[in-house]
């Protein structure tokens, strides 16, 4: 079989939470802030909406809302937090659209970090309503994703501690495509 060739944004980016304290230029919030912007959406309604945090204590604040688990988050350079109203986007059959669009903005988002340098990783485990009242965030939104993100490491020891982690827990394992893609019908391998 042939090996599939990918952009080196997608082959290359992982969930890194092993920063570095150099902070991220305007510049490249601007940038990612773009892309996100420019993703598609549902009848072009574009529901994501952000707040972005680069100070330390407005980092430190928005963790004490985070579930024990992502502590990581304090040695982010900035976290961003994603919120969307149910009601500014579709809902069909039951479907929330806006969890779709918000999804695909921030694939768009990682995507565009990861080509300027910058690592990023995600988390659902928080306290919606402590979050909210952090940030003033109006009841008609949801907070649909906080990610983290900052420049990487580039201690040997982090590097070597990041690679153990990501064995250990096989981050680094995908599921073979026959997992993943049936042809025709469920079930159905060509």
């Amino acid at each position: 079989m042939n090996e599939i060739q990918l952009a080196a944004e997608i082959e290359e980016r992982k969930s890194i939470t092993n920063w570095s304290n150099r902070k991220i230029e305007m510049e490249t919030w601007n940038s990612l802030f773009e892309a996100a912007r420019r993703a598609p959406s549902s009848w072009n309604h574009q529901p994501a909406r952000y707040i972005a945090a680069n100070e330390k204590a407005d980092i430190q604040a928005l963790c004490n809302t985070l579930h024990r688990t992502n502590s990581w988050a304090e040695k982010a350079a900035g976290l961003i937090i994603q919120v969307a109203a149910p009601e500014d986007d579709d809902r069909i059959d039951g479907k929330e659209y806006y969890l779709y669009d918000c999804g695909l903005a921030m694939m768009s988002l990682i995507y565009q970090a990861q080509v300027l340098g910058v690592t990023t990783r995600q988390m659902i485990g928080w306290d919606e309503a402590a979050v909210k009242s952090l940030l003033m965030i109006p009841d008609r939104y949801r907070v649909v994703v906080i990610t983290g993100l900052g420049y990487p490491s580039e201690s040997a020891f982090s590097e070597q501690a990041a690679l153990f982690k990501r064995r250990f827990t096989a981050q680094h394992k995908r599921f073979d495509m026959k997992h993943l893609v049936f042809w025709k019908k469920w079930g159905y391998e060509v």
